[in-house]
């Protein structure tokens, strides 16, 4: 058997492992927001406050146009983060003090947002439901990633 063969052999044996057992979408997720490790020397703004929290019980039965509000802070720098629910996409807007910001990312599993930033607040509108962080670059040249939270 040559090389060629085994090639055509390898395709067809994936080709039967996708269709028998496909990697749920959830391990994929998982496995693209590792990726996110690389920036190990980014500023962790870690979660201190999610509106979702304090409705706990109405979580379930929320209706397009809920507004969420998360709290994200390190050191000086304050994350204010609202987020309307509108079907499968979110519309976000931020607030972010403490810092004199250059840009902004939004940061899914699989994409990466460049959003509008204005006097220090970011709006991104349609971005997928499910994970997400914001990456903040400041104009000092620093790093600031807040912590990955599910919309």
């Amino acid at each position: 058997m040559s090389s060629l063969d085994d090639g055509w052999l390898l395709d067809r044996l994936r080709e039967a492992a996708d269709e028998a057992d496909p990697v749920p979408d959830f391990v994929i997720a998982a496995g693209q927001a590792a990726f996110a490790l690389r920036r190990l020397d980014a500023e962790l703004a870690e979660l201190v406050r999610d509106s979702a929290d304090e409705r706990a019980g109405l979580i379930a039965v929320r209706g397009d146009g809920e507004v969420r509000l998360i709290s994200f802070e390190t050191g000086p720098v304050a994350v204010e983060l609202q987020v309307t629910q509108r079907g499968t996409m979110r519309d976000l807007v931020a607030q972010i003090s403490g810092a004199d910001i250059a840009r902004a990312t939004v940061e899914t599993p699989g994409l990466r947002h460049d959003v509008a930033l204005a006097d220090g607040v970011v709006t991104a509108d349609g971005v997928p439901a499910g994970l997400l962080r914001l990456h903040v670059h400041t104009a000092d040249g620093h790093d600031l990633v807040t912590s990955w939270v599910r919309t």
